[in-house]
């Protein structure tokens, strides 16, 4: 089972919490991120259930993002939709149109970036801990619609550092807007989320959906362009064969070859 799911009645209604379980870094497959984008449309679809929870109970990672075995084994055919699913998913999340609270219990690299950022409110817990949008270092560039998101948290002199791969800790990802608050424990990390839960429960569900598409108009209306963008960057023969020796690389624990 990739997702554990528990329904939780808080003051201003139901609230479902997620627990990320697809292996042992929390990585995602296409296959695994359609299944978690089939259990949101359900709850969506639920008037009773108001807001959804991710987190994770893995000692060390939240997401480690795409999983690499799986690329490495991915048709090259294959590898251009397999990589975009990620993305995919996250203008998915751009819409959701329920609160979205991310619990960083751990490392979010990635693919577990971009889920944090595509979340409403965003918690992390501090320790050991990393968030960074890792795709630059294996030949990826970063997807338009996330540089997007970025853009609307970060202070402008730090965007740069935050797109190229910068690595932040707990206190430094607050500090910068990647992350909203910070707890020193998982019981004060939940406290924090359900503090956050009963205060924007308060809202109905249609005010707060029709205010997210509001706040996202841009990045949406910006959506076919930059997935244009992405497909060719996928088609780019330069950055498929350095995605592959990144992948190639992580696996065999060296430095990788680019071009």
């Amino acid at each position: 089972m990739n997702y554990k799911r528990e329904v939780a009645g808080l003051r201003g209604g139901k609230a479902v919490f997620i627990t990320l379980q697809t292996n042992e870094q929390n990585s995602f497959t296409r296959d695994n991120l359609l299944e978690l984008e089939s259990i949101l449309e359900e709850i969506r679809k639920d008037p009773e259930l108001r807001a959804v929870v991710l987190t994770s109970e893995n000692e060390k990672f939240f997401s480690n993002g795409v999983d690499a075995q799986n690329i490495i084994q991915t048709e090259q055919s294959r590898l251009a939709e397999e990589m975009g699913q990620i993305v995919l998913f996250f203008n998915y999340l751009m819409k959701f149109d329920k609160p979205l609270v991310a619990e960083v219990t751990g490392y979010a690299m990635g693919g577990g970036a971009v889920i944090t950022i595509a979340s409403d409110f965003k918690f992390m817990l501090a320790g050991k801990g990393r968030i960074s949008f890792t795709e630059v270092f294996f030949g990826l560039p970063l997807p338009g619609t996330v540089v997007e998101k970025v853009k609307t948290c970060i202070a402008p002199h730090r965007i740069n550092e935050v797109i190229y791969g910068g690595i932040f800790k707990a206190d430094e990802a607050r500090q910068i807007g990647l992350v909203d608050d910070v707890a020193d424990s998982r019981e004060n990390l939940r406290k924090l989320t359900q503090k956050k839960l009963d205060q924007i429960l308060k809202v109905p569900t249609s005010a707060f959906g029709h205010t997210k598409l509001s706040l996202h108009r841009e990045i949406l209306q910006s959506e076919e362009a930059h997935m244009k963008n992405l497909d060719e960057s996928f088609r780019n023969p330069v950055i498929m064969k350095n995605l592959l020796e990144a992948m190639s690389a992580l696996k065999e624990g060296r430095r990788p070859q680019f071009q």
